[in-house]
């Protein structure tokens, strides 16, 4: 079963069906006012459509909302991770980034091989995790109280500096 390497994605793609149906809570942060269509369709280079809103708890006080994007076969998601402090969202971030890490020594040289790296210029924090494959993409970062992250699944012909413009837009949202 194909699981994403991508920390709010670590499920089974059939899951999103599921997900999808999740209600929202009152208090999670939309994750669809953090990127436009329009935003998304120009990274992409094709028109995309909006998708559901989901919503999931992770652990007592925090929310997170994801929006996902279409333009088939490429699906984009971005997921905003309200953690209540920023200290709770920067030792989440470092958790996340040490599980990415770990992930890369795992696969080594499999065809499926993953590659973590640190990025620049990005909220208080952020990194890369690609798929060698280019299967599956995404940026992780953190800023205040928020972990962010955006995933493309089928992306690998999207450049990667589309990809950070993505998530630089949805952190200074």
């Amino acid at each position: 079963m194909f699981q994403l390497p991508i920390h709010c994605f670590r499920f089974p793609v059939a899951a999103f069906a599921v997900i999808l149906a999740w209600p929202a809570r009152a208090d999670t942060p939309s994750a669809c006012k953090f990127l436009t269509v329009a935003s998304v369709s120009a990274a992409l280079g094709k028109p995309v459509t909006s998708g559901g809103i989901t919503s999931v708890v992770d652990h007592v006080g925090a929310t997170a909302s994801s929006c996902m994007y279409m333009a088939t076969p490429i699906i984009v998601v971005l997921t905003v991770d309200e953690r209540g402090t920023a200290d709770a969202a920067m030792q989440a971030y470092r958790s996340e980034l040490n599980d990415s890490q770990a992930k890369d020594k795992e696969k080594k040289d499999a065809p499926d091989e993953q590659k973590t790296v640190v990025e620049a210029g990005i909220g208080d924090g952020a990194f890369s995790d690609d798929m060698t494959d280019g299967s599956v993409r995404g940026i992780t970062a953190v800023h205040g109280s928020r972990l962010y992250t955006v995933g493309i699944m089928g992306g690998g012909s999207v450049p990667h500096e589309r990809i950070r413009g993505l998530i630089q837009t949805a952190v200074s949202h």
